[in-house]
């Protein structure tokens, strides 16, 4: 693993210390100091913000102008005061709910959409840190890796946060045991989600990149709980998206950089 990952890596000084639980949840903070830092990432990070934005107001634009025509039609002439308030109520309420949609809908699809800047983030983090540059990739291959992390992580998540939340509902004193493995599943899966983007940019198949991260998961684990944290504020996830980004960028550079100096001999 250490060869597929560094082949290509400079020279930098030795890393003594394993990245560890600390050294991921630094990660987000120094995700956030990278972008504050190099103001040529901003442009990039906006992009899931505006992708969002894009979206919501046209979806919801469609929702306006189609929705009370098609309600209208379904409910038929109005013929009393009664009906016609009826109706109207009714389109108003079809209308607020096609918005809430629109923007569940704006909130699924923003991040893969928004894959090639991402990507474009990990790139430039990876030039500031020193590592070789990564050969091109195509426009819609970057927004299908990062649709396919998105699916896969979460895939092998939310199921166990479903099982985990109807054990706690069935059985109450149970939470004792199943928030704390919440938190972990949750932790592991925004992890997995993020640290995907520089594990996909070195062109390391899938089984190899669960691989890097088990091998690692005390720092993986660090990095996802203080994504975690920042999920229980509402859309707060969303909005630090480009820093945890820059933030996992940086923390497989490290991983990176301490397989090379310290070799397999300081790996268990």
């Amino acid at each position: 693993m250490a060869c597929a990952m560094n082949a290509e890596a400079p020279a930098v000084p030795v890393f003594a210390r394993r990245p560890g639980f600390v050294s991921g949840l630094r990660s987000l903070l120094r995700g956030f100091g990278f972008l504050l830092g190099h103001p040529r990432s901003w442009p990039l990070a906006a992009v899931p913000l505006l992708v969002l934005l894009a979206l919501a107001t046209a979806l919801s634009t469609v929702a306006v102008l189609w929705l009370p025509g098609i309600v209208g039609g379904l409910v038929g002439p109005a013929t009393s005061t009664w009906t016609t308030v009826g109706t109207a109520a009714l389109k108003a309420l079809s209308i607020v709910a096609a918005m809430v949609l629109s923007l569940v809908v704006a909130f699924g699809l923003a991040q893969p959409l928004s894959g090639p800047a991402l990507e474009g983030l990990i790139r430039l983090q990876e030039k500031h840190l020193g590592a070789p540059e990564r050969p091109p990739t195509r426009f819609w291959l970057d927004i299908w890796r990062s649709l396919q992390s998105l699916l896969l992580g979460y895939a092998l998540g939310l199921p166990l946060l479903a099982v985990l939340f109807v054990v706690s509902l069935l059985f109450p004193p149970a939470a004792i045991v199943t928030t704390p493995l919440k938190i972990m599943v949750l932790a592991f899966t925004l992890a997995w989600d993020l640290c995907d983007y520089p594990l996909t940019v070195r062109g390391l198949p899938v089984s190899e990149r669960f691989r890097v991260l088990a091998r690692y998961r005390g720092a993986v684990f660090g990095f996802g709980v203080a994504l975690a944290l920042v999920s229980f504020l509402p859309c707060a996830l969303f909005l630090c998206l480009p820093a945890g980004v820059a933030g996992a960028g940086r923390l497989i550079w490290q991983i990176d950089q301490f397989e090379r100096t310290q070799g397999s001999a300081a790996t268990p």
